[in-house]
């Protein structure tokens, strides 16, 4: 850990707001400098719970203070070009929740801003890069442990208990870019080839979902070394909660079962269920890991700025995953 004491300000109460700053509050290296947001009661609420120095509705505000080193952007995705063009003419470091923006021109533009100012440490928060269990698997698919090429089987639908939270995030960005880009950067990541060949279905089944957008999407692709992958989500009021994360090889298998949703064992953190064939013998990995790690995100920016280290993922790896589930969004949209 870093003995300098890095000056944060949160751009963002929301849910994940809440999540950077519950992994940060207790860091020896962090001082909450600010929490803003459009609602003032809500930056009074994580003032006081987080013990931030200073609350404001004025994202200018934070960047005009010479405390505050890290901007944490954990807005919509659509605000997020112009605030994160401000943070760096303020000369500060970012970490920015992803997706990269809500258009495809806009992400490209954000990677040209990241490109052209390297003294400007910037990381996107693709947060599986940093959870455990992840690492883990990754580490197991590229020594081999089931062989190539490789099925990936990713699943992530919601039933939606706060339907108009679902309903507020579909109307910046579809539910096949926002989490889609997580989930095509692990198809990238764990195997270390590239798309070839990209199809996407969607489908809107909630009345209230704006015209051109949609609730149900699936995307499935083919990657240079032969390995397929597909990943399906859905937000609605009917769907039943579904966390698939499967990983097939010639082999043998990989499955990830998270901590919450485990039936037995809860204690030891996620599993990590590992099939050998031909021995057909498996294997139980328990693991504790973080659903979120936000605290090991921050350390990764803070390695950046300290010693220039790329990010994890780096901004082209990050442009990988957001140019491609942009495809597939496109695809849904024109068969609709």
């Amino acid at each position: 850990m870093s003995s300098k004491t890095y000056g944060i300000a949160l751009i963002g109460c929301g849910c994940m707001g809440e999540a950077h700053l519950n992994d940060m509050y207790f860091k020896e290296n962090v001082s909450i400098e600010y929490v803003c947001d459009l609602d003032e009661a809500r930056t009074h609420d994580f003032a006081n719970r987080f013990n931030a120095k200073h609350t404001t509705l004025d994202y200018h505000q934070v960047l005009q203070d010479p405390a505050v080193d890290i901007v944490i952007i954990a807005t919509y995705p659509n605000t997020h070009l112009e605030i994160l063009k401000a943070c760096i003419d303020a000369g500060k470091h970012v970490l920015c929740e992803k997706p990269l923006a809500s258009s495809l021109e806009e992400g490209a533009e954000m990677v040209r801003l990241v490109k052209e100012h390297p003294e400007c440490k910037v990381l996107i928060g693709y947060i599986l890069r940093h959870n455990k269990t992840y690492q883990k698997v990754a580490e197991m698919i590229q020594s081999g442990a089931i062989g190539k090429p490789v099925i990936m089987r990713m699943v992530q639908n919601h039933h939606t208990m706060d339907w108009n939270k679902y309903l507020s995030l579909i109307k910046s960005t579809s539910p096949l870019i926002d989490c889609g880009v997580h989930y095509v950067d692990v198809m990238h990541w764990f195997t270390g080839a590239t798309i070839t060949e990209l199809n996407a279905i969607g489908l809107k089944t909630e009345a209230d979902v704006p015209d051109g957008k949609y609730n149900f999407g699936m995307l499935t692709a083919k990657l240079s070394d032969g390995s397929v992958g597909y990943y399906e989500v859905g937000w609605s009021n009917t769907m039943a909660s579904c966390n698939t994360k499967e990983f097939v090889g010639p082999k043998g298998r990989i499955s990830i079962t998270y901590q919450d949703n485990r039936f037995n064992h809860h204690e030891e953190g996620d599993l990590i269920e590992y099939y050998r064939y031909p021995e057909k013998t498996y294997e139980m990995i328990n693991l504790l890991s973080k659903r979120k790690p936000t605290g090991d995100q921050l350390e990764a920016l803070i390695d950046m700025i300290e010693n220039n280290s790329p990010g994890t993922p780096t901004i082209d790896d990050v442009w990988k995953s957001y140019e491609q589930v942009f495809k597939a969004d496109e695809i849904i949209k024109k068969g609709l």
